[in-house]
């Protein structure tokens, strides 16, 4: 790829100095500071302001004004979203005042509030009411689009609501917390200053820029303005960088609480998985009934049980209910609700947000059954699975087999007394699989305690050299 010619914060410079020519030959052409003061005047009248107290006092309450909408639009917004998402009536209740918001002209809303609220508080009412909507509106588009497969990931890892919101939900809606906070920063200085201006409190940037047109300070204002710019800028960086920490942050947090998770000890006792007459249907695109499980029924016992069947046969299906994420239609099902119970997807559902070793320590949060160090545990499952080099890397510098091995090792670490693994070798080569399988071998096959192990898979020559018994679906 070719490299630019010049970096692109240059390119900026230069933009910027070629602005103030534009904006010095401009106010010399004009010839009069009353109409466009010339870049020397206006620094000129910021550095007498600069040095005035009365100057400080003004920043300080239009940045403060600032502040408090842009965190109870925020705050409100995030716990309103919260409170609707699941609640159709209450999501309707608020459409209307929502969209009037949204709506309506900032200024018929300055001349209202003006009318029932202290001048000095003015702006922030204003604020709150425009920059509410986008905080609110954001947030429920990320909250009803939350993707289901990480929601289950975290039920099958037995994680507390806590960790939930802190480990998936939270960083599901990184996107639409960073538009919502970069518009209503963006927003929150404009509706302020607008209302400062029409408000006229003792103290604001907007009541001072509307006595510098009243006495004709032209330079003045623009020194006013200069500072609005500098102070938004600033707010925007501030804003951007606090959500940017979110990810170190979350990773630093997992650590230490994988590390502190209590260590189990599981039962000595066989845990049998018993399916009877189970039936499981599901509808179609077309509106036809598709069975997945037609009165199906076997026991599952300590050992490796392999499941073969073709695709859309109803393995997963199988796999599913007996994890709880489905209810069958009919039949019952016995052995599985009071256990342990480790389970693969078939895909990877690896947190692009966590890296490898991340996304492992996860498995550890509602306890840790491996009886070592939650560091110690997730080296030692990463070079079974020959992934050691990778604990640092991030989900989107994987391949494809690597992330499933990383997925492999988040249930295996999570352990249990069941253990369902539905396609666990698939994209690996023979010799590898080979070398895993025996690797793993003390995770199929403990000598301390029976484990029942179900073996998901479509591959004949798998399950005849890895499986106790197979049942066919």
């Amino acid at each position: 790829m070719k490299k630019p010619f010049l970096k692109s914060s240059y390119i900026k410079w230069i933009a910027f100095a070629v602005w103030m020519l534009i904006w010095f030959f401009a106010a010399h052409a004009v010839g009069n500071n009353v109409l466009l003061p010339s870049p020397r005047a206006t620094i000129l009248a910021l550095i007498s302001l600069v040095g005035t107290g009365k100057f400080w006092m003004n920043v300080f309450w239009t940045v403060l004004r600032t502040v408090l909408g842009i965190v109870i639009s925020f705050g409100l917004g995030t716990a309103c979203a919260t409170l609707t998402n699941k609640n159709l009536a209450l999501r309707e209740f608020l459409r209307l005042p929502v969209n009037f918001f949204k709506s309506i002209p900032v200024m018929a809303i300055i001349i209202y509030v003006i009318l029932v609220v202290k001048s000095t508080w003015v702006a922030v009412v204003v604020c709150f009411l425009m920059c509410f909507p986008i905080a609110y509106t954001n947030i429920l588009n990320g909250l009803q689009s939350l993707d289901p497969s990480k929601l289950e990931l975290g039920a099958s890892l037995g994680l507390s609501k806590k960790q939930m919101i802190k480990y998936i939900i939270r960083p599901s809606l990184d996107t639409q917390i960073k538009t919502a906070l970069s518009l209503i920063t963006g927003m929150s200085w404009k509706v302020v200053v607008a209302s400062e201006v029409l408000a006229i409190p003792k103290f604001s940037i907007g009541y001072q820029m509307l006595n510098s047109k009243y006495y004709l300070e032209t330079p003045e204002l623009f020194a006013y303005m200069i500072v609005l710019i500098v102070l938004s800028l600033l707010m925007e960086k501030l804003v951007a960088m606090m959500a940017g920490l979110n990810t170190v942050k979350l990773g630093a947090a997992l650590e230490r609480e994988a590390e502190g998770a209590p260590i189990l000890g599981l039962g000595n006792d066989s845990v049998r998985v018993g399916f009877e007459k189970v039936s499981k249907c599901f509808n179609s695109e077309d509106g036809s009934v598709i069975k997945a499980l037609d009165d199906f029924s076997y026991e599952f016992i300590p050992g490796i049980t392999a499941v073969l069947a073709p695709s859309g046969a109803g393995k997963t299906t199988m796999a599913r209910i007996i994890k709880g994420f489905e209810e069958p239609d009919s039949g019952t099902l016995t052995g599985a609700k009071n256990s342990r119970m480790a389970y693969l997807f078939q895909e990877d559902r690896l947190l692009p947000w966590l890296s490898v070793k991340g996304n492992m320590l996860l498995a550890l949060l509602a306890g840790n059954c491996t009886g070592q160090a939650a560091e110690a545990a997730v080296a030692a499952t990463a070079e079974k699975l020959e992934i050691a080099d990778a604990l640092l890397m991030m989900p989107s510098e994987l391949s494809g087999g690597m992330a499933h091995r990383a997925a492999m090792g988040r249930t295996l670490l999570f352990g249990g007394e069941v253990l369902i693994l539905d396609e666990p070798f698939r994209g690996l080569d023979e010799e590898l699989r080979g070398r895993i399988i025996e690797d793993i071998s003390d995770e199929l096959r403990p000598t301390d305690r029976p484990k029942t192990v179900i073996l998901i898979t479509h591959d004949e020559d798998l399950a005849e050299e890895l499986a106790d018994r197979v049942v066919r679906l």
